[in-house]
């Protein structure tokens, strides 16, 4: 059992100091008892033994699961469907046919020895594979870019129909597809995941050389206009049960074959390449010369599956008693590309751990003022289809009632400790992290290094990004954030935790964080934000911008900079009355300035879209600072975007003053 912290500062954030604070702090003492390794281990044992991915017979059984276990613990549960665009392999062969003759093998672990696990999740793929059956000159292109292209074309190799082995996922798909590639494998380098950077699965959290990884693969950039977050084949609305889908030939997709190999079979087709040597920095960390091929002949088949199918969001919540239409929302994905322990059953353990505490809390009387949902969403490995859909198919409803988005997602991959998040969120979060423990005693503030700093800019890679930038939600979305080798392999299993959270310490410790953040915005009299966080974000992203490519010749960001100033020291001055206002308790003041932080925060979001992305409405970041600018194409463009966020930015300044 972890015991919180005394409580350093003179007032929490959001609340008024007094006997309601006082009450608030015994409460989280008794919720951080609740959270335990046992519980965890079963919820573990129930949604990760088994392979589940989206729209599967055992998906099903995760969410039926799940909403159990949120209606055993007093939530009101309801299950919302959505048909999605799945894919899935059929078949998979790679063959080395000459100079000699090897079949690979292409389940991870050791050749001809492998786990019941590795058996189970059957061998890598990449979602987005064409179909295939080619044979042709295997050559070593690096990563793929149109750079390591360029380079090639200068050695005179011709890489029609010939199949391309390119390391770290990488790789321009438009430019190989020009150059008529009819194949592709990839492979992640031994130097960035894997044993040049330390001990590997199961002693440490790298790579073993016997481990692919799952996911999207490469694809064609995107199209001169953005295409809606989502199902592509049903675009920019939620794929509601019975809407007729686009046909599959119809949508844009890859059609080069592609599969995922391990360091092992990277390595042997390396070694039997001849040719010219490849340049020094193109090497990966494999005791052999490196050649770029031409010599070795592959055979490449893959053939997949694409369907619609049934997916399940299960919510649950926990109704508010004086401001039920006000809601904070903790969400995790639920589907995995495998087994799925520590993605995303670490961040499921995490919900239903959280809702256990707050059901031991309602048996003795406890009540949040606000209502409390947990969103388990599903379809996420597709492409965060299960939030998305619910953006699309709730979204000014969202837009009204979300007071804060929690994500839980992969939470345990040991040290450091670090939370993304909206920048109005920061203090408030810090002042959690102050007076929980991690598994090491020390508070989970006690993690923030240069390197990896506790606090951080929401960014991508979640469903939080789905309320952060399409909803414009204060989101945030923490956990342990160490290396994760085991990613969409077949060792994310039970088995597995025990090298990244063994007697699942940080599950513990992650869980009474994320409950007491949702206890503290669910009981608080005020929105718990702080702007000045979120101005000295943006001055801070404009200063790197500046010196770097960021900004085309001739930009001029002068008001920019300015505007932004005036935004510190708004911020700063209504911060510090909002502090003083909690310290003394004076509810009223509270609420005027709390008023003024939410109007300041809202004033960054573009109803209409944003120019370069209408499907986007966060003008600061979405997902990296000022979207608008970044992605202009011209100096003209990137000057009528600072422009708008001056604009924002001046509007968000009035609103504080």
């Amino acid at each position: 059992m972890l015991i919180l912290a005394a409580l350093a500062a003179t007032h929490l954030i959001g609340w008024p100091a007094g006997p309601a604070t006082s009450q608030e702090l015994l409460w989280e003492r008794i919720f951080a008892t609740v959270p335990s390794a046992a519980a965890a281990a079963n919820i573990e044992q129930h949604i990760s033994s088994k392979p589940h991915r989206a729209g599967t017979p055992a998906d099903y059984a995760t969410a039926q699961f799940v909403q159990q276990r949120l209606q055993a613990d007093g939530f009101q549960t309801r299950v919302v469907p959505y048909d999605l665009a799945f894919t899935a392999p059929v078949a998979e062969r790679l063959e080395m046919m000459s100079p000699r003759h090897v079949a690979f093998d292409l389940l991870e672990g050791t050749p001809g020895h492998h786990s019941a696990a590795e058996i189970a999740a059957g061998p890598p793929f990449s979602e987005n594979s064409g179909d295939g059956n080619v044979t042709g000159n295997l050559y070593y292109v690096n990563n793929g870019s149109p750079a390591d292209l360029t380079v090639l074309d200068a050695m005179h190799v011709d890489l029609r129909g010939a199949i391309v082995l390119i390391r770290n996922f990488g790789g321009s798909y438009d430019e190989l597809r020009k150059r008529g590639v009819a194949g592709i494998l990839t492979f992640v380098d031994p130097a960035d995941d894997g044993y040049g950077r330390g001990d590997v699965w199961p002693y440490g959290n790298f790579k073993n050389i016997d481990m692919a990884e799952r996911g999207g693969g490469i694809a064609p950039a995107a199209s001169p206009t953005p295409l809606p977050p989502g199902d592509v084949t049903l675009p920019g609305q939620a794929p509601l049960p019975g809407i007729a889908h686009h046909p599959w030939n119809s949508v844009p997709r890859p059609d080069i074959p592609e599969l995922p190999v391990t360091q092992r079979s990277a390595r042997a087709l390396l070694a039997a390449m001849a040719g010219a040597v490849v340049p020094r920095e193109w090497h990966p960390l494999f005791e052999i010369v490196v050649h770029t091929g031409g010599n070795v002949r592959v055979h490449l088949a893959v053939q997949m599956s694409r369907r619609v199918v049934r997916t399940w969001n299960v919510i649950g919540a926990l109704t508010g008693s004086e401001n039920p239409n006000s809601i904070v929302m903790i969400g995790s994905h639920r589907d995995a590309m495998v087994f799925g322990a520590i993605d995303p059953g670490s961040g499921t353990t995490a919900l239903l751990q959280v809702a256990d505490g707050l059901h031991a809390l309602a048996a003795r009387g406890w009540r949040p003022q606000r209502t409390i949902e947990i969103a388990s969403w599903d379809g996420h490995e597709l492409g965060l289809f299960g939030s998305i859909s619910y953006a699309y198919q709730f979204d000014p409803q969202l837009r009204s009632t979300l007071w804060q988005y929690i994500n839980t997602d992969q939470t345990t991959t040991g040290n450091p400790f670090a939370i993304r998040a909206s920048p109005g969120l920061w203090e408030f979060l810090k002042q959690i992290a102050d007076v929980v423990p991690g598994p090491d005693a020390l508070m989970l503030s006690a993690h923030d290094a240069p390197a990896v700093p506790l606090l951080n800019p929401p960014a991508s890679g979640s469903d939080h990004q789905t309320f952060a930038y399409m909803l414009g939600i204060p989101s945030s979305s923490n956990g342990f954030r160490g290396v994760f080798g085991a990613h969409h392999t077949a060792e994310d299993n039970i088995a597995g935790i025990k090298t990244y959270d063994p007697g699942f310490k940080e599950a513990v410790s992650d869980t009474i964080l994320t409950g007491i953040q949702a206890m503290r915005t669910a009981g608080g009299a005020v929105a718990p934000l702080r702007m000045s966080d979120h101005a000295q974000d943006l001055l801070t992203a404009l200063k790197l911008g500046a010196t770097s490519t960021t900004f085309k010749p001739g930009v001029d960001i002068t008001a920019l900079q300015n505007a932004l100033t005036e935004y510190l020291d708004a911020a700063r001055a209504t911060d510090g009355a909002l502090d003083a206002a909690e310290s003394n308790g004076n509810l009223a003041a509270m609420q005027s300035l709390s008023a003024k932080e939410q109007a300041a925060f809202s004033a960054f979001y573009i109803p209409a879209g944003l120019s370069t992305n209408p499907y986007l409405h966060t003008i600061d970041r979405a997902p990296n600072a000022f979207p608008e600018i970044t992605n202009g194409a011209t100096a003209p463009q990137q000057q009528a975007a600072v422009d708008r966020l001056v604009a924002a930015v001046q509007e968000a300044t009035a609103a504080l003053r």
